[in-house]
């Protein structure tokens, strides 16, 4: 009796261990014989059954082959975002930095300088331009300084023209402030303000009379 059993009990254990493997195989076996990037299936129109099949499966006589790909075609490039808030990201070149005052007003002779300083914080040569400008915006490079004897010139950039500056470099920009009792503040040819253009990050200082500073600002995109 004991034997019986013992019998019947590994009989059982067999099946169940061939349908075990059964099952485990035969997923397997269907899905490695799918089309890379391509489902297959039959669907029955009368009652929207669908089934997933082999790319080389018949299907029933009642049923339909279709196939589609995983993946579509790239569709159409969206509209363009809405601007992030000023000062967030300097986003990209050109950088542009203002400088303003660029002028000293009470001074009573030339030989007093304003010193401009640009530091290259990229890892990179820094193309600069460096624009002094009049209160209506007049780019003065290469302009008589009023007042200084013998007359001295703006320095800086006209046009696209551009210095370079390499990385981790201090470029120092230095001109003779004008005398005031020649041409006051706002007067022709006195400077007022500093564009610093550059096509890397960058950092820009001033000093006036070789003491006070002047306020340079990343100008917002």
């Amino acid at each position: 009796m004991n034997i019986a059993l013992l019998r019947r009990g590994g009989v059982a254990c067999l099946a169940f261990v061939a349908i075990a493997v059964l099952v485990v195989m035969v997923p397997t076996t269907v899905l490695a014989a799918y089309s890379p990037g391509v489902l297959d299936a039959c669907v029955n129109p009368g009652n929207g059954m669908m089934r997933l099949v082999d790319s080389s499966a018949a299907c029933h006589a009642n049923e339909t082959f279709v196939e589609w790909n995983i993946t579509g075609p790239q569709g159409p490039a969206g509209p363009q975002g809405p601007q992030g808030p000023a000062g967030a990201s300097a986003g990209g070149p050109p950088f542009v930095w203002a400088c303003t005052p660029a002028f000293f007003p009470g001074s009573p002779s030339n030989n007093i300088q304003t010193n401009l300083y640009i530091f290259n914080g990229s890892s990179t040569t820094a193309n600069v331009a460096v624009h002094i400008l009049d209160k209506a915006g007049t780019n003065l490079a290469g302009v008589t300084i009023p007042g200084t004897v013998p007359p001295i010139t703006y320095p800086g950039q006209t046009g696209s023209s551009t210095v370079a500056v390499s990385s981790l470099s201090t470029l120092i920009v230095n001109w003779d402030i004008p005398t005031d009792t020649v041409s006051p503040p706002g007067g022709p040819n006195v400077s007022v303000s500093v564009q610093v253009i550059s096509d890397q990050p960058i950092v820009v200082g001033t000093t006036l009379a070789g003491q006070t500073s002047g306020h340079c600002s990343l100008l917002p995109k």
